[in-house]
């Protein structure tokens, strides 16, 4: 067993690869998070407090990598209506490229509604409205243009970006004849147990993926394995890597025949949301990976990130810079205990906003 927090700080402060540039291919949406009761049949609650953040999974990944430093082209589309101009003019304060996102007129943009207790002491609960996610597609943009020059293409939402779902493989058919990384996630949503609607999934989108990004329960619909240490070895073997996020346990990563596991890093204070932290996990990882950063560096990276912002409301408030990042690691010792695992034991921090 030995510290390799050195080793950690020392790529942050002289790594000098380039800045990457990424395209994402996704969703971009207002969050609306009421603090009040969990919501049951026939009962009115008292919600104490309310807040509106710059969400969607596609766009936490963008400001995530944003933030890091990475060039970021975001292709979406939103109504124009007062909160597809209200998130066009937003998006930009977050540093990500805004040419490619779409304003349909006489078109309505997507927008969630999340009811939590302070805290989330119980699951949250979620009401999406997709608007112009529902019928988002690659032929209202010029993909190649923007996938041409970057490093990696990244997608999401496969539930709930139907139409875009069936058309993604085009994109990475596209970059991957170009030599440009692939990357998508899953995420959450009605029909992993479901081996009809997977069939897009499994057979015309993970062959062309490089870099999987999956949940625990996730890799479980998809080998029917309980152990997820068990279950990466099978998920989509043609990957040259697939990450298994385990939320405040870690995360397992196999990249190429190896396989890493990675601790969790445990905050002294509650977390305040865990809305966004897979998202920001990704784009952590991403911006390391493209940096060609040491793999296990990527997830303890990853982890990082994740971490900080579960700490803040919405997805994006705590999603760390590189400068920030340092500071967070500085405040763990962290153990390479040998075949792949790394132990993160904390000392002490607070970051909370």
């Amino acid at each position: 067993m030995k510290t390799i927090n050195e080793y950690i700080l020392h790529e942050l402060n002289h790594n000098e690869s380039p800045q990457p540039v990424v395209t994402i291919v996704a969703d971009l949406n207002y969050d609306y998070i009421y603090n009040c009761p969990h919501l049951k049949s026939g009962k009115e609650v008292i919600i104490s407090d309310f807040s509106r953040y710059l969400a969607g999974a596609g766009g936490y990944a963008a400001c995530g990598l944003a933030k890091l430093g990475a060039e970021v082209f975001l292709l979406t589309e939103l109504g124009k209506d007062e909160e597809g101009e209200s998130l066009y003019s937003e998006i930009t304060t977050f540093g990500v490229q805004r040419d490619g996102i779409k304003l349909v007129a006489n078109k309505k943009s997507p927008f969630t509604l999340i009811f939590t207790e302070e805290e989330e002491q119980k699951p949250r609960q979620v009401a999406t409205f997709p608007g112009t996610s529902k019928d988002f597609s690659i032929d209202a943009m010029d993909y190649k243009k923007h996938v041409a020059r970057s490093g990696l293409v990244y997608s999401c939402n496969y539930f709930i970006l139907r139409r875009l779902r069936e058309e993604i493989r085009f994109v990475f058919k596209f970059a991957k004849n170009n030599n440009i990384l692939t990357s998508y996630d899953a995420n959450a949503g009605d029909g992993w147990d479901d081996e009809k609607t997977l069939s897009t999934l499994k057979n015309s989108i993970y062959p062309l993926t490089d870099i999987v990004f999956l949940n625990e329960s996730e890799a479980f619909y998809l080998t029917k394995i309980g152990d997820p240490v068990k279950s990466i070895r099978r998920i989509n073997p043609g990957s040259i890597t697939v990450v298994v996020k385990l939320g405040a346990r870690g995360v397992l990563i196999r990249h190429r025949e190896s396989v890493y596991s990675i601790t969790g890093f445990a905050l002294k204070e509650k977390a305040r949301d865990t809305i966004g932290a897979g998202d920001s996990f990704q784009a952590a990882f991403i911006y390391f990976y493209l940096r060609k950063f040491p793999i296990e560096l990527c997830g303890i990276l990853g982890a990082a990130n994740a971490a900080s912002t579960v700490m803040f409301k919405g997805g994006t408030g705590g999603q760390c810079s590189v400068r920030e990042l340092i500071k967070f690691v500085n405040n763990y010792k962290i153990f390479d205990l040998g075949g792949g695992d790394i132990s993160v034991q904390p000392i002490t921090y607070s970051r909370k906003g």
